[in-house]
């Protein structure tokens, strides 16, 4: 047996590597070892050498090193550690030549924190895919267009299964049924021109028809290892439906201010125009100085009328109040000209104190309170309506009731004809604020929020 000395540079080297290491000779004995390895093997560096490995490691690991020199070179053994765990080790071989002695230098690498390494990984990946396939939205991963990831739900719009779906070409995938040379969307989803937001249709046979409509979110990442694309189907069909609703909506105010604003000059401004041109036609015949006078002064009369109604048509079509003075003050404005004593009358209430908010808040506020108190003159039956303003804490509501006969807002809001709840729900709508209409004892109130 080669013996080398427990003293002097070749030891020193060997005990201060932290990966347990030996070294045999051709016979399998051991000839030397460091102390890692020897703390392994619960030997002393005393005890080691000359031992042969069948008197230190059990059979399945000594076979490893009982083959062809350098045949466990990149093998996995197991050894019992001293808590009784069972730990793996990645042999390294290097062949060593010394006074014409061959022998053979192990190395031991602890692959313990390697293996808890990747079932970390794998633990990781798997949570990873449960929670991508627990999402919402439809998933892809593609490289060079080439999908190489996809969550259960792609399977379910595309009608493939998972190893049809895997390897395809994005483009293809997702491709309009109905039109499948339309790759438009798809081209742009690498390189320089990439796009990361891009709508999706899905249209019947006869491309008359939008089935789906889809929003694609596409983000750049790595994929192992790899550029790659993550694109995110996001279903935007019932936000298209609501955009076309609140589109016609809108459309339908507008043309209904239209005939508003066409009646009142029909209605209004038409017959006292019509008089003021006929009487002015009667002062060419005006036969004495009197009549003159007396025709010019009915003239003059139906002219400041005609003036006074016209600044009530401009101020429904766009309230100069508002953009002057605020909400507060428009609404005054309005209650001035719409009650009549002993007939009508209006308390408003507000706290306000010319405090002033967005302009599309405060206006669409004034014609919600206009409508509800025309809806109380044309419908309700009542006598008196009361309107309160008020802001506190960061947000502004308003409350408004009369004493008139109430009604059902479910039945009138399914009558196209009927007081233009529609209407008003659109405004709070648009303004992103809150109504209730709440009905106690045959009355109805309508409160609305507003979080400023």
């Amino acid at each position: 047996m080669y013996t080398i000395p427990k003293t002097g540079f070749l030891p020193g080297v060997f005990n201060s590597i932290p990966n347990p290491i030996f070294v045999l000779d051709k016979k399998r004995c051991f000839v030397l070892a460091n102390q890692a390895f020897c703390d392994l093997v619960r030997l002393s560096v005393d005890e080691l050498p000359g031992l042969h490995i069948d008197g230190v490691f059990p059979p399945e690991v000594s076979r490893v090193f009982k083959g062809k020199p350098g045949s466990a070179n990149n093998c996995e053994v197991h050894f019992e550690s001293n808590n009784g765990q069972v730990d793996p080790y990645l042999v390294s071989v290097i062949p060593a030549q010394i006074d014409n002695s061959a022998l053979e230098v192990f190395t031991l690498k602890d692959l313990a924190e390697h293996k808890r390494t990747e079932e970390s990984l794998r633990e990781s990946e798997a949570l990873y895919r449960t929670l991508v396939n627990q999402l919402p939205n439809p998933i892809l991963i593609h490289i060079n267009g080439n999908v190489v990831f996809a969550n259960d739900l792609i399977m379910g719009i595309t009608g493939y299964n998972k190893d049809e779906i895997i390897g395809k070409n994005v483009a293809e995938l997702l491709s309009d049924p109905t039109d499948v040379k339309n790759n438009a969307i798809f081209k742009n989803l690498t390189g320089d021109a990439f796009v990361e937001e891009e709508e999706f249709e899905i249209r019947t046979e006869n491309r008359k028809v939008v089935i789906k409509n889809f929003l694609l979110r596409n983000s750049k990442l790595k994929y192992q290892g790899q550029d790659a694309v993550m694109t995110i189907l996001i279903d935007i069909t019932e936000r298209k439906h609501l955009e076309k609703y609140v589109l016609s909506r809108v459309i339908e105010t507008e043309e209904k201010d239209r005939r508003q604003f066409a009646a009142d000059l029909h209605d209004d401004l038409g017959p006292t125009l019509s008089s003021i041109k006929l009487h002015l036609g009667l002062l060419e015949h005006a036969k004495s100085p009197e009549k003159f006078a007396e025709t010019l002064s009915i003239c003059t009369r139906q002219l400041a009328e005609a003036i006074a109604r016209m600044r009530v048509v401009a101020n429904n079509l766009m309230p100069r109040l508002i953009d002057n003075f605020g909400l507060e003050a428009a609404i005054n404005a309005f209650i001035n000209t719409m009650q009549h004593e002993d007939v009508f009358s209006i308390i408003f209430t507000s706290n306000l104190k010319g405090r002033r908010f967005q302009k599309q808040t405060e206006l669409h506020l004034y014609r919600i309170i206009c409508e509800l108190i025309n809806n109380t003159v044309k419908h309700a039956g009542a006598t008196n309506a009361i309107v309160k303003l008020n802001y506190s804490k960061g947000a502004l509501t308003m409350n408004y009731t009369d004493n008139g006969k109430g009604y059902d807002v479910t039945g009138i809001s399914k009558n196209p004809t009927g007081m233009g709840v529609g209407n008003i729900i659109q405004r709070v709508n648009l303004i992103d604020a809150k109504i209730q209409f709440v009905r106690r004892k045959g009355k109805t109130e309508v409160k609305i929020r507003k979080d400023i």
